[in-house]
């Protein structure tokens, strides 16, 4: 089947795209603020750069996050994050030092402030793999504002990103191991571009309806997007006894980590030549998307 062919086929698929582009879109838009609280200023600023939160304090329901050291008065800080919790916003008290330390900075955060050990997170440091912690803590807080969140603080997109392409692939693997021929492979593509969709999102660059149909047309076409071609198959099993699941995993995260490497560095996702073989049969599907 010829590209045209291939990509009218995928035409048929558009709507449901569409609406699960506009729901990433919509999940970047709404929630995911981070105030970092003033505390300790040498690990303030260390905080404030591990999450690449911008300096202005963001709305009163955001998430306020603190980083408490030894030696640091942390009444005044645990006084302000159980006014954001009181506010409608999450809490979340950083501490670091070793046991005994993080122990006794705990005992004088909950002390008296309607707070809870869950608005806790402890750390050795906020250096190496502190930070990761630090991330993963934020995370865990955040809940379903993962996306909305890396897209206002960058230093979470790394982390989110992975979370987001690991969950594509586990669902396409499910997908893929169905004994159901001829209805996995609009599923996986709903998948696919659902998740390039949320990474571009995540990346502030959002993916819109036409994309998603340039998308459907090169990958139909088989010149793909050429650098998620190029990496796919670094991912893809190619064994002819592969289990369906394993490779249907293999491809959507071959699929999402090319398209992260990609957004991560500021590229477009998908370039020249391949779109312009596929430009008239574009226009025609999204001339009737937009209808």
């Amino acid at each position: 089947m010829g590209a045209i062919g291939l990509a009218s086929r995928g035409a048929k698929v558009v709507r449901p795209l569409s609406e699960a582009i506009r729901a990433a879109d919509d999940l970047s838009q709404d929630g995911g603020e981070i105030a970092v609280l003033p505390a300790d200023p040498a690990a303030t600023a260390r905080l404030r750069e591990i999450l690449g939160t911008p300096a202005p304090a963001p709305s009163e329901d955001a998430l306020a996050v603190v980083a408490l050291t030894p030696g640091h008065d942390v009444g005044p800080s645990a006084a302000a994050l159980a006014h954001r919790r009181r506010s409608g916003g999450g809490a979340l008290a950083i501490v670091t030092g070793d046991a005994v330390e993080r122990a006794a900075l705990e005992r004088r955060v909950l002390d008296g402030h309607r707070l809870e050990p869950s608005n806790v997170a402890h750390v050795t440091s906020l250096d190496d793999d502190g930070a990761d912690r630090v991330i993963d803590a934020v995370l865990r807080v955040l809940g379903d504002e993962l996306i909305a969140a890396g897209r206002r603080n960058p230093g979470l997109r790394p982390a989110i990103g992975r979370i987001l392409v690991t969950r594509a692939s586990r669902r396409s693997a499910a997908v893929g191991a169905l004994p159901l021929p001829g209805v996995d492979m609009p599923v996986l593509v709903l998948i696919q571009i659902r998740l390039v969709a949320d990474l571009a999102a995540l990346h502030d660059r959002p993916f819109g309806a036409e994309r998603a149909v340039e998308a459907l047309a090169v990958v139909g076409a088989g010149f793909g997007w050429r650098a998620i071609g190029r990496s796919a198959s670094a991912f893809v099993p190619v064994a002819g006894w592969a289990v369906r699941g394993t490779v249907a995993y293999g491809a959507t995260r071959a699929i999402g980590e090319a398209a992260l490497a990609r957004l991560s560095a500021g590229h477009e996702l998908i370039e020249g030549p391949a779109i312009d073989k596929a430009r008239p049969l574009i226009d025609r599907v999204t001339a009737k998307l937009r209808r």
